[in-house]
């Protein structure tokens, strides 16, 4: 079987790569993209059904992932939450073979069969209705289908708790360095946050039409999110409140910038303009930014951080910043902790440590714990060591976690 499947894959790839595209007509290309549909099919639904063999059989343990998801996302180089449909779909598939032979045979695409699988899974008996309902009907409508089978099928308050609890929002960067982000919640939530945007849209919608501009209710919303954003990070106090107290904190952004991008106004292959943990900005971005928030300025040379201008009202600020922009991760070794580190004392403040740049670290709160009340230790070694710690580097500073010496 593999043999067999190995030799018409390649023979697949190979005639696909001898085709000349750019000689076949209008009804040619219009063929060539139904026939490599069929052919996209027929693989995701093999690498499916397989998927959940893998997961049967524990075969993707053992390879240094922590899930099946991972394994699957890195076997195949394709995104994370791709390959955690693909498995949660297989998941199902085992539990439904109409919808498993729909989908190998091509009857059913994979997204599909995701939909269909949704309502089949929670209601057996709709499986064939939902099958033939995808051979006429658009995938939107056969989307609202199952969800009018899963309202159906499902106790409407377990369900909006459920909702509820798989609550998320997500942001990322892409590779053209847009900063994307994408949430779920409530129905209820939802209406909630429609409900904030709707007005500040149709402004902003009024005020372009009228300037003659044009674009997308999309762009529009966007425009909306920012202008709430910009409002709630300017709010005024209410009156009679205690300023101090009812005053909502101003944004903080860090800002890394090489210095010599900063001086010449643009950036250059290999160095940095970016808002730390967001992405990429431009200099004249950064730039403008300055005064307009709680802003935190790194101003950085390579590694080495040159200046650090804080336009805070703490002391202890700039020392924080720096110290933040260095300490990235947790610096015990093999913890890669990002989320909620503290800042310690290496040598301890109630032995004379000082609030220097140099007896500074970021570790996270159980290492912490342990170092303030176990007797751990984070100590420098050189690179000559032949201790038998782990070891890592910050910056040029070489780290090791020791354990009391009772332990």
């Amino acid at each position: 079987m593999f043999d067999r499947l190995n030799q018409l894959t390649t023979e697949l790839q190979t005639y696909i790569s001898s085709i000349d595209v750019d000689c076949v007509d209008a009804g040619g290309a219009r063929a060539l993209v139904e026939i490599a549909e069929r052919v996209r099919r027929a693989g995701d639904s093999l690498r499916t059904v397989a998927v959940g063999q893998v997961e049967r059989t524990n075969a993707w343990k053992g390879e240094g992932a922590k899930s099946i998801s991972e394994w699957l996302s890195t076997e195949t180089d394709c995104a994370h939450y791709e390959a955690q449909s693909v498995v949660l779909l297989a998941n199902q598939l085992q539990h439904l073979p109409v919808t498993t032979a729909a989908l190998l045979s091509g009857d059913l695409s994979g997204t599909q069969a995701v939909e269909v699988a949704r309502g089949a899974i929670v209601a057996p008996n709709t499986e064939t209705q939902l099958i033939n309902l995808s051979r006429h009907a658009t995938v939107r409508d056969l989307r609202d289908a199952t969800s009018r089978v899963v309202a159906a099928a499902t106790d409407e308050a377990e369900r909006h708790r459920q909702v509820h609890k798989s609550r998320y929002l997500k942001t990322w960067t892409d590779l053209d360095g847009s900063f994307n982000l994408k949430a779920r919640m409530t129905v209820a939530n939802g209406a909630l946050v429609m409900a904030a945007l709707k007005p500040i849209q149709d402004e902003i919608f009024k005020a372009a039409r009228k300037s003659g501009e044009h674009e997308r209710p999309e762009a529009y919303a966007a425009d909306a999110l920012m202008a709430l954003c910009e409002k709630a990070n300017h709010a005024a106090p209410s009156a009679g409140a205690n300023t101090a107290k009812s005053a909502r904190p101003s944004a903080v952004m860090n800002i890394r910038i090489d210095i010599d991008a900063l001086k010449r106004g643009h950036t250059e292959h290999g160095e940095v303009c970016e808002i730390a943990g967001v992405g990429p900005i431009p200099v004249a971005t950064a730039t403008e930014y300055l005064g307009e928030a709680f802003l935190k300025l790194l101003v950085i040379d390579g590694t080495d951080i040159k200046t650090v201008a804080h336009m805070g009202r703490a002391i202890p600020a700039p020392l924080r910043t720096a110290v933040e922009e260095r300490d990235r991760v947790c610096q015990v070794p093999t913890c890669d902790m990002t989320v909620g580190l503290e800042i310690d004392h290496i040598k301890p403040f109630s032995e004379g440590g000082a609030a220097s740049f140099e007896n500074l670290v970021r570790l996270c709160r159980r290492h912490h714990l342990q170092k303030t009340h176990d007797g751990y230790r984070l100590v420098k070694t050189h690179a000559g060591d032949c201790a038998p710690e782990i070891h890592v580097y910050t910056g040029q500073t070489r780290w090791a976690w020791r354990a009391p010496p009772d332990t």
